[in-house]
């Protein structure tokens, strides 16, 4: 029998393990090497085959501060991003007493409450942004000293506690050295697009490669990491990318792949389609092409369709690899969480929203799930606060003490984001065959003059055989009697020529398949006389053809 002393000290111990933040002992799942992703085509997929829908939220402000959600203040001309912060801390404070004061503000700003709430919102991964100062201290100091010391632990624990509780970790290289856009985000703001010579720039592109590869060597085996983000917002100054961002992409991708690491690479084209190159002009294999989308508090219409011509606009390129959402928010609107939320799972694109938590003196609520609320004296003032003074104000930063952010209505970001976190639309490819398509409004058939129309008359009706090209990115064209499906001047038609057919992507929606042209760019419907277009922006609006109607016929 034990001893009452015993037991006391083993409860004790119990609390305050309990009690220790960021990466305490919790609810161990871990993962197995079966948990490893890949990617098949447009999919991605564990080791066992099984599909695997990423969907998340961006750990934002844990490793890169941003003034405007970090809990800082602004105008600090000295200290307005987190290489200033960190020399001024120096500076002040000494290296040593600096890397204290990181360490107390990340275990503030994350802790075990945080992945424990990311769970039970169903989310499966986390973003994880950070700098090349958070893993090569000595180059905040000096570049001469840099890619020579580098320490990994800060990001393996955040991994490996991610994985305890079943949530894979997407390492997202926020700043590279030198910065790549001169945004805040990146670490180093630089005001001047012309001053912004990263790409031109041999030793910054060398360090930041061979940081990608020690981060490889160390992650490779990884199954907890469900990808490398290459580089954020490539671009500089948050721009388009082109040529000199794609061949970085490269070099990482070669400096990766030559440690024998399979883990999928992303790489960002941040905001169209046309910001990436088609996968076969470098020869990238098991690659996560990724965007970002910021629409701004639009009209509602607009809004929408901002974000229904981006989708339309990627699709067009037929990339032919899964694609991921990376930054997003739909801001103060329910709706448009909504929509946007809608749209993305209907598109089978992988997603993190952004972000977890802000630090709200800016009113800007919703940027964050979570809001750590608080005073103007709360913020923290690194030229003139003291060292206790600034450990006190971190303190302030937990989670524990910050509000659910809630729509008009009172549902919570939270609830929302765990609707669409486990929201499936299981449906299966339809199969080459020929078919009846079916529509609420009756069948399709092909007029006197080869236009494509409705008919409720079905002995009338036509017959098209759906056709799927030998490709992996799912493009389908069909045939009937007389020629091929074809999109002219936002019509269909059916024409002699199959060097004009259109291809089409059937999109699975919750009532059947619609159709998206990718000449068109846009989804299959109808006006008010029942001619059919290929200009609806929208799934709403488009013809939805029932499952049945994809059953051959002979």
């Amino acid at each position: 029998m034990r001893s009452k002393k015993f037991i006391s000290a083993i409860l004790a111990l119990l609390i305050a393990v309990s009690a220790v933040p960021l990466f305490a002992v919790g609810c161990r799942t871990g993962m197995s090497s079966d948990a490893f992703l890949k990617t098949e085509g447009e999919l991605v997929k564990n080791a066992k085959g099984e599909k695997v829908s990423l969907r998340g939220v961006n750990a934002g402000g844990l490793f890169v501060t941003e003034h405007w959600m970090s809990g800082f203040k602004d105008n600090c001309t000295d200290s307005n991003d987190y290489r200033s912060l960190t020399k001024k801390f120096i500076e002040r404070f000494g290296e040593d007493k600096t890397k204290k004061l990181w360490k107390e503000y990340q275990a503030n700003w994350w802790s075990d409450v945080d992945f424990e709430n990311c769970k039970n919102m169903g989310f499966n991964v986390i973003r994880l942004p950070f700098t090349y100062m958070n893993v090569d201290f000595d180059a905040v100091v000096s570049y001469d000293k840099a890619g020579k010391n580098y320490d990994f632990s800060a990001i393996e624990n955040f991994v490996s506690r991610a994985a305890d509780y079943g949530l894979y970790t997407i390492l997202d290289l926020h700043g590279a050295y030198g910065s790549q856009n001169g945004k805040d985000h990146s670490g180093q703001i630089i005001n001047n697009v012309s001053d912004i010579t990263f790409y031109s720039d041999d030793k910054f592109v060398e360090l930041t490669v061979k940081l990608w590869k020690a981060l490889s060597e160390k992650f490779k085996n990884n199954p907890a990491v469900a990808a490398y983000d290459i580089l954020n917002e490539p671009g500089e100054n948050a721009c388009s990318t082109t040529d000199r961002h794609w061949n970085f992409y490269d070099k990482v991708y070669s400096a990766i792949r030559s440690t024998g690491d399979e883990h999928i690479l992303i790489m960002e084209g941040l905001w169209t389609g046309k910001d990436l190159p088609h996968p076969s002009r470098y020869v990238w294999e098991n690659c996560m092409y990724s965007f970002h989308h910021y629409a701004g508090n639009l009209a509602d219409n607009s809004y929408f369709s901002s974000w229904n011509d981006m989708v339309s606009e990627v699709f067009a390129q037929k990339f032919g690899v899964p694609l991921y959402m990376g930054e997003f928010t739909a801001y103060s609107s329910e709706s448009k969480w909504e929509y946007s939320l809608d749209l993305l799972n209907r598109h089978n694109w992988h997603w993190t929203s952004w972000t977890y938590k802000i630090w709200n003196k800016k009113g800007w609520t919703s940027w964050g799930i979570y809001n750590v609320n608080g005073t103007q004296d709360d913020l923290v003032d690194a030229t003139n606060d003291g060292y206790d003074d600034i450990l006190k104000k971190f303190s302030l930063m937990k989670t524990d003490d910050a509000e659910k952010f809630k729509f008009s209505s009172g549902t919570s970001l939270e609830d929302m984001l765990n609707k669409y976190a486990s929201a499936t639309y299981e449906y299966d490819k339809p199969q080459a065959g020929t078919f009846e398509l079916l529509t609420d409004s009756g069948c399709l058939a092909v007029s006197e003059n080869n236009t494509v129309i409705i008919t409720k008359d079905f002995n009338n009706a036509r017959k098209f055989t759906l056709v799927y090209e030998n490709s992996i990115d799912g493009n389908a064209y069909f045939k009937t009697y007389g020629g091929t499906l074809t999109e002219v001047g936002g019509g269909l038609k059916v024409t002699g020529s199959t060097e004009k057919q259109t291809l089409f992507c059937p999109v699975p929606t919750e009532y059947g398949f619609a159709l998206f042209s990718y000449s068109g760019q846009g989804y299959v419907c109808a006006d008010e006389n029942g001619n059919i277009k290929t200009n609806g922006k929208t799934v709403d609006k488009a013809l939805i053809f029932t499952q049945s109607s994809f059953t051959a016929t002979e």
